[in-house]
């Protein structure tokens, strides 16, 4: 017998506290398959595989179409064998600066400030899955270096890959159990001054707002 991945059924009898996701027809090791399938035709990873696949209803050839119909709207590159006069200016200004400078000057900091938010959608019951989908997670977060980073819908085995994987942020959670917010800091930007956890009333499934107070530090 095939077993369908499916999302935690809601404990709360009120309409706006379900999750209404759809249902994956494949079993586990159809679904890892697939992924893999995906992430070899298109060179990406297994992680943004599992995303489109389940924006396309588990259809690989729907979602390899979709992806590469993303990737084409996207401005050509130049040819990478002409070399302006500002490429090679901007070349040897790398050149010439020292390991020893920070990533972060204040004129960086003061231009950009990257902010990432993303619902991870934790809730399968596959732990081979959610561990696939929370490493793709971590390589966009590698791949963007965001500042800061919003994640909702985590649990917690997902929490401990991201923590363990981005030792360059301080995590903080708004609860440790079932499913759950993340905010995490870039360490080497942000200094936190406290954080704050208000619990909505009312609420069945220990839904809180969390609040990080941090300064940025040139």
């Amino acid at each position: 017998m095939s077993t369908v991945l499916k999302r935690h059924p809601s404990t709360s009898s009120s309409s706006e506290d379900d999750d209404d996701g759809v249902d994956c027809p494949l079993s586990g090791a159809e679904a890892l398959a697939a992924c893999k399938q995906f992430a070899s035709v298109t060179n990406t990873d297994t992680g943004l595989a599992m995303m489109m696949l389940q924006n396309n209803e588990w259809d690989l050839e729907r979602a390899i179409n979709a992806y590469q119909g993303l990737t084409n709207d996207k401005p050509k590159s130049k040819n990478r064998n002409q070399t302006s006069e500002s490429d090679l200016k901007r070349i040897k200004s790398k050149e010439s600066t020292t390991l020893t400078e920070s990533k972060y000057d204040k004129t960086k900091v003061k231009a950009r400030f990257k902010l990432l938010s993303w619902n991870i959608d934790g809730l399968d019951e596959q732990e081979n899955t959610i561990e696939i989908r929370t490493r793709g997670v971590i390589d966009v977060i590698k791949r963007e270096e965001p500042d800061a980073v919003f994640l909702q819908e985590v649990i917690p085995i997902a929490f401990d890959l991201i923590r363990n994987l981005l030792p360059e942020y301080d995590s903080y959670t708004g609860n440790t159990q079932g499913y759950f917010v993340v905010i995490l800091t870039r360490r080497e930007l942000l200094k936190v001054q406290n954080i704050e956890i208000i619990k909505y009333p009312g609420t069945n499934m220990e839904r809180n707002l969390l609040i990080v107070h941090v300064y940025i530090s040139l």
